[in-house]
This record gives structure tokens, C-alpha cells and sequence, in this order.
């Protein structure tokens, strides 16, 4: 079957549909853009997961090159339409909030592991990375469409406004990589701003109380990052700041130093020297 798509803005008309705002809901217009993304994403071990497949831009590609898809979509007129659109293909929908889908039911569905696709909208783009960090060991690839603004805050290294907490936790536990722009015009509705496709690798072998160490240690850094170090908030230290101190100089990092200076790796060593490691 050759996946061909209508507008976006014609397909919805037909179905009744309108996008939702409160979804932050930006479909896909553009198949060659569509066509770029599922070529990156299929250079990773399918099968795949995508999160919000909207109208099936991705999906339908995906699945007309017999690509294995799981497609959790929470918008129910959407999700119908993809099972009658979809039907007789290699894609499963699953109509549910992929944040609150129980880790248990992915090794259900992917008792070998996968890659992550999906078209994120900016407000859930923080808490969806975080949810794949926590799901880092079965889906360790991932093809994400964000805003650009947001791509580059988690491809950012140290020394830039963009550097924080999340590019802290994927400098150390992934490759993080920003591959290609994808400009407004490309969408409907066109959003206010360009979006870029990334693309997330982890590995490394870290365990979860290392990863717990590494969010606590962090946490604390940036909390107050225009501030120096020396003066985070370290309420889980039973010795206040000068156990803090004494760990920050044991990583090998400068109390008189900022948050936003300090890289991934040494934010590592401060985790290890926290959790005693």
C-alpha cells in the first residue's frame, strides 16, 4: 500500500476535527520533511514507538516499509481515525497519555526493546524526556520533533544559557544530537516558532541509584545558577555546605564556580562522590 496523505487542514475538515490548542497539536505537513524523519528513525532496531501520531505523517511511512509501530495517541478522533486508516497495517493505537503508561505495559508490548519516534508538543517536552530517561534501558534510541529552542537547550554544552538540568542528565547518559530544522511553515496550524528533528542515543552502563544520585546532585546546582556553587541548597546533606564543599572538591569542580560552567562528566563525579560510588 503506497501511504499518501491530504493536508492536514483538509483531512481534519473531513473528520469534524479541529486542532487542540490544549493538546498543542501542530500537524505534519510536509512529506518530504515526513520522509526525513522516518529515514533516521529506521536507522535505528525497530519496532518502534511513537508518541502522538496525529494524522500518521510518520506512522503511514513507517508502516508502508513494514515497520512494526505501536502509535499511543490521546486525542480519541484522532486515534479512531488512524485505526480505520491504518487498518490491515503493521500498527497497533493505543489511545492513552503516553506519561502515564506504566513501564510494565512497554516490556509487555516491547519484550525486546525499541525506538522511540513522536512530533512533541513544547508542553509535555520536558517531562517526555525525562519518562525515556527512566525508560532508557528498552528504548535506548529515540527520533524526536521539538521546538528548536528546546532541541538546543538538550544539545547544549557548558557555558551557554541553553546548558541545564537536561543537558546535564542526557550529556551523561546519551549522545544527544540536533540533526536537522524543520521551519514553522511546514506545520498546520504553523506555529510561532521553527522546530528541530534530534536524535537521542544512550548507553553506558549507570545504575538507578547512581541516575538518582546524579538528579539530586544536579538539582541542586541549578537551583540557583546565576549564584556560585557554594551556595546551592543542599538540604540532603547531613553536613550542610561544607560536605558539600568537600564533594564538590572531590569531582574535581570549583565551589566558586557556576552551575552553567561545570560539564556533564564532572557532574558525574560529584553523583559518584555523593552516592559513594
Amino acid at each position: 500500500m503506497k501511504w499518501a496523505t491530504e493536508h492536514p487542514k483538509k483531512t481534519l475538515a473531513a473528520l469534524g476535527l479541529s486542532p487542540r490548542k490544549s493538546l498543542g497539536q501542530n500537524f505534519l505537513a510536509d512529506r518530504n520533511v515526513a520522509g526525513k524523519i522516518v529515514a533516521l528513525a529506521r536507522s535505528f532496531q525497530p519496532p518502534f514507538l511513537e508518541i502522538g501520531p496525529g494524522l500518521g505523517a510518520l506512522t503511514g511511512l513507517l508502516a508502508e516499509a513494514g515497520a512494526p509501530v505501536v502509535a499511543v495517541e490521546l486525542d480519541r478522533g484522532l486515534a479512531a481515525h488512524l485505526r480505520d486508516r491504518l487498518a490491515g497495517m503493521s500498527v497497533e493505537i493505543l489511545e492513552a497519555d503516553f506519561l502515564a503508561v506504566p513501564e510494565q505495559e512497554w516490556k509487555r508490548r516491547f519484550p525486546g526493546g525499541g525506538t522511540i519516534v513522536g512530533n512533541l508538543p513544547y508542553s509535555i517536552s520536558s517531562p517526555v524526556v525525562l519518562r525515556l530517561i527512566e525508560l532508557r534501558d528498552l528504548f535506548p534510541r529515540a527520533v524526536l520533533m521539538l521546538q528548536r529552542e528546546v532541541v538546543d537547550r538538550l544539545c547544549a554544552g557548558p557555558g551557554g544559557k541553553e546548558y541545564g538540568i537536561l543537558s546535564v542528565y542526557l550529556g551523561v547518559l546519551a549522545e544527544a544530537r540536533r540533526e536537522f530544522v524543520v521551519r514553522r511553515a511546514c506545520f498546520h496550524p504553523s506555529p510561532d516558532v521553527d522546530s528541530a528533528v534530534m536524535s537521542v542515543r544512550f548507553g553506558g552502563d549507570y545504575s538507578e541509584a547512581l541516575v538518582a544520585a546524579l538528579r539530586t546532585v544536579v538539582r541542586a546546582a541549578f537551583a540557583h545558577r546565576r549564584k556560585t556553587l557554594r551556595n546551592a541548597p543542599v538540604p540532603f546533606l547531613p553536613g550542610g555546605a561544607a560536605q558539600w564543599r568537600e564533594l564538590l572538591l572531590a569531582a574535581g569542580i570549583d565551589p566558586a564556580g557556576r552551575a552553567g560552567e561545570v560539564p556533564p562528566a564532572a557532574y558525574l563525579a560529584l553523583a559518584r562522590a555523593f552516592a559513594g560510588m
